[in-house]
Parts: structure tokens; sequence; C-alpha cells
């Protein structure tokens, strides 16, 4: 690894002394964990070369006066290393049906599990988890991932420069998703680069050598029939996603993709059922009620137990808890700020938003916080929640851009942004709803910025509607996948509520 890359790289957790801990939990595996090991195919000495523990839970236990209990109960353990061999994190996955399934203590991303075989071989599998890897190792196949609590990101490729990578991910229309994604990132940078595509009913690789017959061997002609295929097309047609779309419109037929809702029928029917995964922007000029109208609709979110994540350059999270309370209480926001309600009032209101705040993260970002930075935080709710959150960014023009070796104006800096949110949006299959503001003069988002965008929608107040003071109207100006229309709204600022 580079020098440049070294520093990139987070510094070792030194709460906890991980060594100490992981041989904590090797003295603790017992008849259930070596059960549900050999289930998954995994023999005792591969149990003991990867130092892998157990937590049977409910047993106290202090290092350094740091006492984790009963976090990782009733799970496998097993330690995630740096580039330079120290132990770094711990995860822990389920031995029964709990969730989330794979467990870290510091929800480190950034290292490959297994990375050794990198150094001993020119060819390597590139799989979805730890325990495909474990397998392929006892078959004597080189194999790596990156933990199964994160994804694969651009800053792994360099340690596949000049290698034969084989993709196999899982065998369902996300695990399809992610192997196309990740080969389009080392198709440039690889040796070679193939999609090794599982036989159906097959989850994934642990999968098919605990179920197979001759596994090894089966698993060996898969790939060398990947190899075939693409010697024979180079540029595969789309033939070769056919199943990914119809596996699309199964769920889609079905129900199983369902749409998250706004909180507002009328906007949930310009929208095709609310959210989906995507960039949408809300815009407007300042002080038309942007922050307002998205803390509403967070709060509602998290209130019908969907995670949501608020991200604020723009307020602090006194100020967003604030505007919550009052719509609680149905007063003024202005007066839960300036201290004008009675204590008794707030606390009670505290206790309800308490449904609220536990599925919503507040993370209060200053003029230093990097997008990257947000990012690194989202994945780890993500890990503790164990599903994708909704990701509210609030607003677009305060977020810093990195330092460009080319100046780059204004406007660009703006699509830059919107782009890396998008980018979000698709790599972790969520949605991002993001405020922007209009200059003085403005009556749309610049063509650059919602470039990037599925959804632009418009607040304009109206100085009178239906003889009703405090009217707006959000205008769809942009639907990637739905129509154009219109949402009239009216703002009560003496209960800090949005209604339609």
């Amino acid at each position: 690894m580079t020098s440049s890359e070294r520093k990139r790289l987070a510094p070792t957790p030194a709460a906890v002394d991980l060594d100490g801990l992981l041989a904590y939990y090797q003295k603790q595996l017992r008849e259930e964990a070596f059960f549900y090991l050999q289930k998954r195919g995994i023999a005792e000495e591969t149990v003991e070369q990867f130092r892998i523990g157990f937590e049977i839970g409910k047993i106290g236990f202090y290092v350094d006066q740091n006492q984790l209990g009963d976090y990782f109960e009733n799970r496998v353990i097993l330690p995630i290393r740096n580039y330079a061999g120290d132990i770094v994190d711990l995860i822990g996955r389920a031995i029964d049906h709990r969730e989330p399934k794979y467990k870290p203590l510091y929800g480190l991303d950034q290292y490959l599990f297994n990375y050794p075989v990198l150094a001993e071989s020119e060819e390597v599998v590139l799989c979805s988890g730890i325990f495909d890897v474990l397998t392929l190792f006892q078959a004597r196949v080189p194999a790596v991932c990156v933990p199964d609590f994160a994804v694969f990101k651009e800053y792994h490729v360099p340690m596949f420069e000049n290698k034969r990578v084989y993709i196999c991910m899982g065998n369902d229309e996300t695990g399809r998703r992610e192997a196309s994604r990740i080969e389009s990132l080392l198709r440039e940078h690889a040796k070679e680069t193939y999609i090794v595509n599982l036989p159906e009913t097959i989850r994934d690789i642990n999968d098919l050598f605990v179920r197979a017959q001759n596994p090894a061997e089966s698993f060996i002609q898969l790939v060398n029939q990947s190899v075939e295929e693409t010697m024979l097309a180079p540029v595969a047609p789309d033939i070769k996603n056919s199943t990914i779309y119809l596996e699309e419109y199964m769920k889609r037929y079905r129900g199983q993709v369902a749409s998250i809702s706004t909180g507002f029928a009328s906007l949930d029917t310009l929208l095709f059922g609310g959210f989906d995964n995507g960039l949408y922007l809300l815009a407007g000029a300042g002080s038309t009620g942007k922050s307002m109208l998205l803390k509403q609709i967070a709060d509602q979110l998290a209130l019908d137990q969907t995670p949501v994540i608020f991200v604020s350059w723009d307020m602090t999270n006194f100020e967003l808890w604030s505007r919550s309370i009052a719509r609680i209480i149905g007063v003024a926001p202005q007066k839960v700020l300036a201290g004008k309600v009675e204590p008794d009032h707030v606390s009670e209101a505290n206790k309800q938003y308490a449904k609220i705040s536990k599925m919503l993260w507040t993370l209060e970002c200053t003029i230093d916080t990097t997008l990257d930075q947000v990012a690194a935080s989202i994945e780890r709710i993500a890990v503790i929640v164990g599903r994708e959150p909704v990701i509210f960014i609030d607003h677009l023009q305060r977020i810093p851009i990195h330092k460009q070796t080319v100046p780059l104006t204004w406007q660009q800096q703006q699509a830059a942004i919107a782009y890396t949110l998008k980018q979000w949006s698709r790599e972790w299959n969520c949605p991002v709803i993001a405020a922007t503001a209009l200059e003085l003069g403005q009556d749309s988002v610049p063509e650059a910025v919602q470039a990037s965008a599925d959804v632009v929608m418009i607040m304009k107040p109206n100085v009178v509607e239906y003889g009703l003071r405090n009217a707006l109207t959000i205008e769809l100006t942009k639907n990637r996948n739905g129509s154009l229309g219109s949402l009239p709204l009216q703002f009560h600022n003496d209960r800090a509520l949005f209604t339609e």
C-alpha cells in the first residue's frame, strides 16, 4: 500500500485490548457454537487458524475497565485485521435468528478479510461474506471479502491490481447487482474480471459447499464456465441481466417492493406510493420552510419504525429537536426556542418524542465535516439498525467541498455534491432527500445539479390561497419515473405543522 493509502485508513481503536478479548471469546467456545459451525461446514482446524470465538451471553467481562457484557450474545466471533496483521475489530455472527445477523464492535470497513492471500496468488475469488471465504480456504481456493456489514469500495480496488478476480456474490437480485457494480470498479485495474453465477436455489458459496455432493469440483466448473462465457462474449449483451430484471418485476408484482410514505397522501400519489431509492431534491427560497418540512417527514417515518438519519449543516440538533417538540405540543417553534413553554409540557412532549427518537439519528455537522465522514457514520448506523435508513440532508449549499486540483465554480461544486448523494442512494439502496436553496430570482434548480436527481420538488409560497395565510405549493418539476404535478400545503406556525 502507498503511504497516502495508509494515512487514509482509520487508526486502530485502542479502547479495548482486542487480542485479549478475542482470547477470552476463544475460551468460551461451546457445543452450540461448534454445532452451528459444523452446519456451515467449518472444520475445527479452520476455527483455530482464524481464531474464531463465541459469546454465550450474560457474562460480564472487563478489559481496561470497559464492560462489553453480552454485546456479542449468542454469536460466533471473528477478528478483522489491518494490513499490518493487527486485530482492529471484531465481528459477531448470530447463531440464532436475531438481527442484525452480523454485528461489529467498531464497524471498520476498509480492510479485506483474509487479505494475505492477495500477496500469495495472482488469482482470487471475491466473495460476499466471511463464511464463503472460510469455505474456500478449506478447499485451498484463495478468497477475500469485505466484512459482512460493509460494501466493496473504491479504496479496495488498488489491492486487486493485475489480479485475475472471480466475483461471486449472493445468488439474488441484490447480489447480482453488487457483482456487476464491483466488476465495473475493478475492470480498469484488475488483470481480468469474471462474474461467477451460482445455480438456482443456491444462496451463496457456503451454501453450495454444504449442499452439493462434490462442491469443490462444482465450484471450479462454475468458474471455468464463467471464463468461457466471457471469452466468447467479452462485452456481454443485456441478456445477462434478464434474470435480474424479471426478479425486480416479480417483487413489484407481488407488492414486495413497498415505497415509503411521505405522510402526505397527495404527494405519495405523485411519487407512485412515496419515497423509493434515489435522490430527491426539495428546493425553495430562504425561509420557505424546507427544514421544517423535512423534519416533519423524518419524524413521521421514524414514528412508523423506519430508520432515519437526519444530517444538518444548517441547524443544531437542539433547533431541530425544538421543532419536533413544538409540533407535538401544538405551539409555535419560536416559543420552544425562546423557553416560553411550561417545562411540564415540554417534558411530556419529550416522552412522546422518545417513540420517534428510537429510530432517528441526527448528525449535527460543521463547516469541517466532510461527506466522507458523514458516509462513515451512516454506514455504522446502518450496521446497528440492521437495515438501510432513509437519509435527509439539510442543506446542499452548506456542505463543504473537497479541495480540487482544478478549481470548480460554485455550480460545479453543487453538481458534484448532488452526484455524490445520488451515488449514496444507489450504493445503499435507499432514498436520499436533500434540501437546496434557490437564489433570489431563481425559480428552478440549476440543470447541472438536478441532473443527478430522480425527483425535484420546488416549494413556492402563495400570497393568498383560498383565503389561507402561509399557503404554499410543492411543484414536481422533475420525476424520473413518474408524472409531474403539484401539491397545495398550508403551514400552521401556531402548531409547527404542515397539512394538505
